[in-house]
């Protein structure tokens, strides 16, 4: 029927065109302005989507890396006096930072729509906040 889902020629459900055309995109893109900077916003964990298209990859410069970016403000919330037991946020990146060319943002949608400032995740007392966030 209209709007079912229907698999790839694969069985899969990847859209292939969408995958051709942002491959091919950014390998044009690459080829006639060399240098640019092409950064996929993208948190399905999308295998290797910074790698070169001639690799295999989708060819974007670089992906931000939205995992790190909440573990980093739900360590930032946290009273400072027991951060220490929340480590494994700072640290679980490293098991996977190497395996994208990785950018490691701050992204408006954690400020937009209620969602309140940065300075108001942090914990704490306005001198506790503002140094959290100095941090």
């Amino acid at each position: 029927e209209a709007g079912d889902w229907v698999p790839n020629i694969y069985g899969g459900r990847e859209n292939l065109e969408a995958v051709d055309f942002l491959r091919h995109l950014n390998a044009v893109t690459h080829e006639r302005f060399p240098g640019t900077l092409i950064v996929a916003e993208e948190s399905t964990a999308w295998p290797q989507v910074s790698r070169p298209t001639w690799l295999g990859g989708l060819g974007f410069s670089m992906k931000w890396n939205m995992g790190w970016m909440h573990d980093t403000l739900s360590y930032m919330s946290k009273d400072p006096v027991y951060r220490h037991f929340h480590h494994d946020l700072l640290t679980f990146g490293l098991l996977y930072c190497f395996t994208e060319n990785f950018v490691l943002p701050f992204s408006h949608d954690e400020v937009v729509h209620g969602k309140g400032s940065m300075l108001d995740k942090m914990s704490g007392d306005d001198w506790q906040r503002f140094a959290s966030l100095r941090l």
